[in-house]
């Protein structure tokens, strides 16, 4: 049973950005699925470090897609994913230390923070986007 289910109520209306992001709730589901299966402590050092390179990968394509459009928020923008990547950071030396502790507040971290993020953030980029023919 999914965690995070994807529909179209977090569609930023760009193919790319709805690609990463579907894939980000995999991420998720695949954590959860595993914790659920007591197999959450094998399998989260690997989520962490895709998480942190599918995350980069993410964002830095966004924040290109956001300044080619010229995003007024383009700023703000990129703060938010700074945090989110200094938080990855935080999680793999809690991994690193804690273990079998960490899968459960870094899948609560991960579902709150994508969630918000896409439903509060990332959705007043779309008409942005697309008004500038980014689909």
């Amino acid at each position: 049973m999914a965690l995070v289910t994807w529909d179209q109520s977090y569609s930023v209306k760009v193919k790319r950005c709805d690609a990463d992001h579907q894939k980000l709730f995999s991420l998720i589901n695949a954590l959860h699925d595993a914790m659920r299966t007591c197999q959450g402590s094998k399998v989260i050092a690997d989520t962490v470090h895709e998480l942190e390179t599918y995350t980069k990968t993410h964002f830095s394509a966004e924040e290109a897609l956001l300044q080619r459009a010229g995003y007024p928020k383009l700023a703000e923008h990129h703060a938010e994913h700074q945090v989110f990547i200094a938080k990855v950071k935080e999680f793999k030396d809690c991994v690193a230390r804690a273990g079998a502790e960490a899968p459960i507040s870094v899948l609560t971290f991960l579902k709150d923070w994508l969630s918000n993020h896409i439903l509060q953030t990332d959705k007043l980029y779309s008409e942005h986007l697309n008004s500038h023919g980014i689909e």
